[in-house]
């Protein structure tokens, strides 16, 4: 009876052990992959409904970092996260430009699409994966039902002559001291992967209305959250990929989210609500450039309005 009673005990134990693995694994998702031009692409899915591919930051930037955006998402739609390739778990062996380009990284989220079996999805790309964002419905445009720019770069790389600006002219003199600290070259040469994660991590409270908001991410940042030498090859192509100068070839419904007090300024997505006509430019108060962070009712009750919209 005894030993009944224990197996009984032990069994309800693992039970209960085994739906909590379950949870988490449905709550961060399980690791799927694509082949594409002779590298395997991993990816996550979370949640159901309409399908929204999210495209993060950096250049360099670890999928990891956007978890909290895809669990937000997810609570309503379908979120596929990737591993952009040059990061996490999509890494080549060799790092060059046959390994590294933008559209190579294109042709990445085209074939998981495929592999997914999804005729069309929404884009959404955040800071950089905005730019990667309209790069991509401008390639295959039949491949995106609508596009969603959160703090979007922009269409090229415009943003870039004042947005560091800003971000410095927020920064406390301590955070100063720690960038000037961590750029020491000789930090560089010692870990140069560390030293420019610690560059980010002193310069995040810039990129916020709320300071107290940006320890969530300095806090928990991490020297693997990002590849600085992938950022290096992309960045060659970037600059000479400028797609306000293309003729538009995306004509379907377009979501430009930014916080008013986003360091990227306010031109950058009058420029986008500008070139894409069938645009809707939603301005965020009180808020910089992590808007889910800052910001994450009014982001994602305007992102739900929007796809109902567009069914």
């Amino acid at each position: 009876m005894i030993k009944n009673i224990l197996f009984k005990s032990q069994k309800s134990v693992f039970c209960a052990l085994f739906l909590s693995i379950v949870v988490a694994l449905n709550a961060y998702g399980q690791y799927q992959k694509a082949s594409s031009s002779g590298l395997d692409i991993y990816f996550r899915v979370f949640g159901e409904g309409t399908p929204i591919l999210l495209i993060g930051g950096g250049p360099g930037d670890v999928a990891d970092r956007y978890l909290s955006l895809s669990q937000g998402i997810a609570k309503n739609h379908q979120c596929i996260l990737v591993d952009q390739r040059g990061t996490g778990k999509s890494s080549p062996a060799v790092y060059d430009s046959s390994t590294i380009s933008l559209a190579l990284t294109l042709g990445d989220f085209e074939a998981i699409r495929k592999q997914l079996g999804l005729k069309q999805w929404t884009v959404l790309g955040f800071s950089y994966g905005g730019y990667l964002a309209s790069l991509y419905a401008a390639t295959f445009p039949s491949s995106v039902s609508s596009l969603l720019l959160l703090g979007s770069m922009g269409l090229n790389t415009d943003a870039f002559l004042y947005f560091n600006d800003n971000i410095t002219s927020r920064l406390w003199a301590s955070d100063l001291e720690l960038e000037r600290y961590w750029s020491d070259p000789a930090r560089a040469a010692e870990n140069r992967n560390h030293a420019i994660t610690e560059i980010v991590r002193a310069r995040m409270p810039g990129y916020f209305f709320d300071r107290k908001k940006s320890l969530w991410v300095s806090q928990t940042m991490k020297d693997s959250d990002f590849n600085f030498d992938m950022g290096d090859w992309l960045w060659k192509d970037i600059v000479k990929t400028d797609i306000a100068k293309m003729e538009p070839q995306f004509s379907k419904p377009v979501l430009i989210l930014q916080g008013r007090q986003d360091p990227m300024g306010e031109s950058v997505a009058q420029v986008l609500a500008r070139y894409y006509k069938k645009s809707k430019l939603i301005f965020i108060e009180k808020c910089g450039h992590y808007s889910w962070i800052e910001q994450p009712e009014k982001v994602f009750s305007a992102i739900a309005e929007f796809l109902a919209g567009n069914k």
